[in-house]
């Protein structure tokens, strides 16, 4: 009689038994049927590759003709009894008309069986005198993707036992069991000194990768965050290191539940790192593995697990153990930044997060919410500085009106306390940086700054999107244009970048390029309202008058759309843009704009908008009145009076030059 090894698998909350085709889940059998187990045991021997329809057949029903129906019954069947979806999959990824891929990380947990080469110590092999039999899902041994300090898991063949074999029988197996150990042992010493700790081949170096936002596995409601939270500290601290292209948190954010290679190919990066949050009682687990995009081959893989009180380092080790896969060199201040701790308050993380998604939006309404959940973050952990740094760029980006509660100096004295929390905070610098820019003029200190955000992190994405704004300002469009180029290089999806590109062009009146890009950028968002108005004044800069009231229409569709908006209030708009139609038909653009502009309330005249139009039109002196009464309120939008090409009548009255002196723009 043959006694079977049974091999153990574990994924997620799941705990597999291939002898006794037994599923358990967190300790609980789950009822599966006999052709399903088989298929889920097929899956998990191909874990990360695709299983075509065709060899799923062939293998679950070798000899008998079953149609396509019957597979699909069996995945639908084993998608139930994993709790999985087709739409956000966990477990079993769907590849359309091809096949099937099993995606989640599985830990080979045999035990007393199995066949273990340690790291630091020869191989053991304990022979016993038995016969093999290949088991239908037995693999190949792999090290390549094993990690520094983890166990090299060869799972052990199905074994029958068989009776008192006989001397040369006995000689052959030992000789195999000696020539598969010295095997085995240079293998892992080639491994350990040319691709130690897993290490991603020389011959393919990645050079971008994207940290996709971890699944949680059994989230309950308000966990929504703990998978992108995750991801956000990884990409932070691997933003750090100049030989590696990170996507930041604002270009992943969107990718929840995607499919990894798919996420990849659209973030135009070498490789993805995608993982899986398990909470359990007092513990955590954390399983990440990293794939190559382009073949979806797995480069790197690891298991993580700790109290639940001690869950931030398990982003340490992540972190240091992905980077050592890399083979990549770091200095002295890499390495710090790859462990360095922003706040221990989970929540004030979670808070901080979401506040960062509303900032992105770029609208007053994300303003508003997003500044509410930086206050609430600082609440949370008064000592956490990248919360103090989102509140000031709050505070430096909107009118005093549309804030909660702007102090006088408040902006000053959170930017204060974050770099006393943290000197070398590059978004700290880079904050800075945006305050003397906008509201002090000094275009030499918000550049040290910048270079100094830089110089901290180099793939911080919004110091290069902030450098190139200064640049532009000053006149130094194609200075300006590289820096964009490099934002885009981390970030090549973020509408704000492109846009922000489109206006370099629109600074060096390449008028056709800049409306590029924002077209470009509104197909990655629709409703960014500042894309629609940089379209606004590309349009009035090549005289199409008919493009630019259309324009205008549709961002006053924009402005005007609220979640309460209902049919009628929409009836009513669309009446008013037939009125402005055949107004504008009547008293043409000029007399179009000017009524636009005079119907602002006079508490909140637009200096800035109004010397636009003035100067547009040619009326010079009425343009300069307004310039000026915008630089004794210090308007925001004024830092951009040198390089707007809409003041170009204006250069070379003395007014305008004494203006550009004032504000430290002269040359």
């Amino acid at each position: 009689m043959s006694t079977q090894v049974s091999r153990i698998f574990e994924f997620g909350p799941f705990r597999l038994n291939e002898a006794e085709c037994q599923l358990f889940r967190e300790g609980k059998q789950v009822p599966i049927p006999p052709k399903v187990f088989a298929t889920l045991m097929l899956l998990i021997d191909n874990r990360g590759h695709l299983v075509g329809k065709d060899q799923l057949m062939s293998q679950l029903w070798p000899d008998s003709f079953v149609e396509e129906v019957s597979l699909n019954r069996s995945i639908s069947t084993l998608r139930k009894a994993l709790g999985d979806t087709t739409t956000a999959p966990l477990y079993v990824e769907t590849v359309p008309k091809r096949g099937y891929r099993f995606i989640a990380p599985v830990i080979d947990a045999t035990g007393g069986d199995e066949l273990v080469v340690e790291r630091w110590r020869s191989a053991e092999i304990i022979t016993e005198e038995v016969e093999e039999t290949v088991s239908p899902y037995s693999q190949s041994l792999d090290l390549s993707s094993a990690t520094e300090g983890a166990r090299i898991v060869v799972p052990a063949p199905a074994i029958s036992v068989v009776p008192k074999p006989d001397t040369t029988t006995r000689r052959r197996l030992l000789f195999a069991a000696v020539a598969l150990a010295a095997l085995i042992a240079v293998a892992s010493s080639y491994f350990w000194m040319n691709n130690r700790a897993g290490r991603v081949a020389a011959s393919t170096p990645l050079k971008s990768i994207a940290v996709l936002p971890f699944k949680v596995v059994g989230a309950e409601s308000g966990d929504e965050h703990i998978g992108l939270g995750i991801a956000d500290v990884l990409i932070t601290r691997l933003s750090n290191i100049r030989e590696l292209n990170v996507r930041p948190t604002s270009a992943v954010m969107n990718f929840v539940g995607r499919d990894s290679a798919g996420a990849g190919r659209e973030l135009k990066v070498d490789a993805v790192l995608e993982g899986t949050i398990y909470r359990a009682g007092d513990r955590v687990r954390v399983t990440a593995r990293l794939l190559k995009v382009s073949d979806q081959s797995p480069l790197w893989a690891g298991q993580f697990e700790k109290p639940l009180q001690d869950e931030l380092k398990v982003q340490d080790e992540i972190s240091l153990q992905l980077v050592d896969a890399l083979a990549l060199s770091l200095s002295g201040t890499e390495k710090n930044a790859l462990t360095k701790r922003y706040t221990e308050s989970a929540d004030a993380y979670h808070l901080y997060l979401k506040g960062r998604y509303q900032w992105n939006k770029r609208n007053y309404e994300g303003f508003a919410e997003a500044e509410r959940l930086f206050r609430n973050a600082i609440e949370k952990d008064p000592n956490f500085a990248l919360a103090h740094v989102g509140l000031v760029d709050i505070l430096a980006m909107t009118d005093p009106h549309i804030s909660m509660s702007i102090g006088p100096d408040e902006k000053l004295h959170s930017l204060k306390k974050a770099l006393e929390l943290d000197p070398d905070l590059a978004e700290a610098h880079a904050t800075l940086a945006l305050v003397r820019m906008f509201h002090y003029w000094d275009w030499r200190g918000a550049e040290a700054a910048l270079k100094r955000s830089i110089e901290l992190n180099p793939g911080y994405a919004t110091a290069h999107q902030w450098y190139a704004t200064l640049l532009g300002i000053q006149g130094r469009t194609d200075q300006a244009k590289a820096e964009m180029r490099r934002a885009l290089e981390i970030n090549p999806l973020s509408h704000n970048f492109l846009r922000d590109m489109g206006e370099a062009h629109y600074f060096a009146r390449e008028y056709d390029r800049a409306e590029e890009y924002c077209h470009k950028a509104l197909e990655s968002y629709p409703d960014f309202i500042f894309a629609h108005q940089l379209l606004e004044h590309i349009y009035l800069q090549r005289g199409e008058y008919e493009k630019y009231l259309e324009q205008t229409i549709r961002t006053t569709r924009l402005t005007n759309a609220t979640a309460n908006q209902t049919a009628e209030d929409k009836e009513n708009l669309e009446r008013h843009f037939a009125g402005i139609r055949q107004s504008f038909k009547r008293i043409g653009i000029k007399g179009y704009i000017a009524e636009t502009l005079f119907h602002v309330p006079a508490s909140r005249p637009s200096y800035w908008s109004r010397a636009r139009f003035y100067s547009l039109f040619g009326e010079k002196e009425k343009a300069l009145d307004n310039l000026e009464e915008a630089y004794r309120q210090r308007v925001f939008m004024l830092a951009f009076v040198k390089a707007d090409p809409v003041f170009d009548s204006l250069r070379a009255e003395p007014r305008f030059t004494e203006l550009l002196k004032n504000m430290n723009l002269a040359e």
